[in-house]
């Protein structure tokens, strides 16, 4: 796991939070067991290191945290939920490659929400 990606385990966003600042977050929810979510893991861990400036990366087990995949409503993995400040501005689910995953995030640096 990347350095820049913040693990949680819990039932709360307080790590994220805690380190994030004025930075967007992007959750990723995951399982062990999901395949996109193995084969995407690459891609989030270059976003995180390339955007670690304007934007903080969580991973987040379903399994481990079933309290925060039901508070995102969360029905498939990968999710990925791209917030500020609480309000999420983007969100997609299902595996994303390294460019969608850039696009998703300048938009969101940027300003603009897209859903």
């Amino acid at each position: 796991m990347a350095e820049n990606i913040t693990v949680i385990s819990g039932e709360t966003l307080e790590p994220i939070d805690a380190v994030s600042g004025e930075r967007l977050q992007m959750l990723v929810f995951s399982a062990s067991w999901c395949g996109p979510c193995k084969a995407m893991a690459p891609a989030v861990e270059d976003i995180a290191r390339e955007y670690a400036d304007s934007v903080a990366v969580a991973k987040i087990d379903i399994e481990a945290s079933p309290g925060l995949a039901r508070q995102f409503e969360v029905r498939g993995v990968p999710t990925l939920v791209v917030r500020r400040g609480g309000q999420q501005l983007a969100r997609h689910v299902g595996g994303q490659s390294r460019t969608r995953l850039a696009i998703m995030l300048d938009k969101a640096v940027e300003g603009g929400a897209s859903a």
